[in-house]
C-alpha cells in the first residue's frame, strides 16, 4: 500500500518473512468456492448481506449477532450489531436509507441466504414499495453469496487473530469486528486495482496515520467532571477506532469512552 500510494499518513515498512502464530490459529479455514464472473458496475447496484452469530458471551449491550453488508462494485462494507436475527429487516433498511442518502444512487439488488429473518412476507413487501430487487441464494449454496461469505470468514478470523495476538477476552469481539471491518476497507483487495474499498465509494484516499494496533494499551485522561489534584489522571483502555477519535475501554468504570488525546503503548498487551 505504502509503495501504491494507495492510503495517506502509512509509513514506509520492511517486509519481515515470518509467520504471525496468532494469525495462523485465528485464519484456518477450508478453501472457498471460485469467485463469481459478475462484476456490479455502479454502487448499490447489488449489495451482499450476510449475519453471523449467535456468538458467545453478549456484547456488554445485549448484542449476539452482526450483519455484514457488502456492496458489490466497490467492496466497501458495513456491519450492524444486532440482539436478535428479527431485527436485521429493519437494519437493513437504516442502511439503505443511510447509503442513499449518502451517495444519490439508489439501492437496486440485495442477495441474502434463505434465513427466517430475509424471507418474512413483510420484509418483502417492504422491498417491493422501496424497488429493491431480492436475490436468494438456493438452499445450503453460500458460494451463490459468495463475496460476503468470503468477507465474513475474513472478518471473524482476523478477529480471533486480534484477541488472540492481545490476550483479550472474547467480551470483546464486537470491538475487533467494527476494527477488522475498518481495515479491510481501508486495505488492498485483490477484485480493486490499484484502489482500496474507501477511496472507491468516497472518491478519496483514506487518512490512516492515526491507526493504532487494536488491543494495546493507551493512557487518557481521567474523564471524571470533578477530579481531585491528588487523583490519578489517566486510566488504561483499549482502543478501536471511531470517526474522529479512538474507543477507548476503561476497565475499572467498565465503560467505553470516545476520545482524542490519547497516549499509546503498541507493544503492551491488555490483560
Amino acid at each position: 500500500m505504502s509503495r501504491a500510494g494507495m492510503a495517506c499518513g502509512l509509513p514506509r515498512i520492511e517486509h519481515v518473512k515470518e509467520l504471525c502464530d496468532s494469525c495462523l490459529a485465528g485464519k484456518q479455514r477450508s478453501p472457498f468456492a471460485k469467485k463469481a464472473k459478475y462484476r456490479a458496475s455502479d454502487r448499490l447496484e447489488l449489495v451482499h448481506s450476510d449475519m453471523c452469530g449467535p456468538i458467545s458471551p453478549a456484547t456488554h449491550g445485549g448484542r449476539k449477532y452482526f450483519l455484514l453488508l457488502v456492496d458489490n462494485a466497490t467492496r466497501f462494507m458495513w456491519m450492524r450489531l444486532l440482539s436478535a436475527k428479527d431485527e436485521a429487516p429493519e437494519a437493513i433498511k437504516q442502511f439503505q436509507a443511510k447509503v442513499e442518502a449518502e451517495t444519490g444512487y439508489k439501492l437496486k439488488v440485495l442477495r441474502t441466504d434463505r434465513g427466517g429473518e430475509f424471507t418474512s412476507v413483510e420484509f418483502g413487501r417492504s422491498c417491493a414499495d422501496k424497488g429493491v430487487e431480492r436475490h436468494l441464494t438456493a438452499p445450503y449454496s453460500p458460494q451463490q453469496n459468495g463475496v460476503v461469505e468470503r468477507r465474513n470468514q475474513t472478518v471473524v478470523g482476523m478477529v480471533r487473530s486480534m484477541l488472540k495476538a492481545k490476550k483479550m477476552t472474547a467480551e470483546f469481539w464486537s470491538e475487533a469486528v467494527s476494527t477488522a471491518v475498518f481495515i479491510l476497507n481501508r486495505a488492498p483487495t485483490k477484485s480493486l486495482k490499484g484502489v482500496t474499498p474507501f477511496e472507491v465509494w468516497h472518491e478519496r484516499k483514506s487518512d490512516i496515520a492515526f491507526m493504532r494496533t487494536f488491543g494495546c494499551v493507551g493512557h487518557v485522561k481521567n474523564v471524571k467532571p470533578h477530579l481531585s489534584k491528588l487523583e490519578d489522571e489517566h486510566t488504561n483502555g483499549v482502543p478501536g477506532h471511531g470517526s474522529k477519535a479512538y474507543r477507548m475501554y476503561d476497565p475499572r468504570a467498565e465503560r467505553v469512552h470516545i476520545l482524542r488525546d490519547v497516549i499509546f503503548d503498541e507493544g503492551a498487551s491488555w490483560s
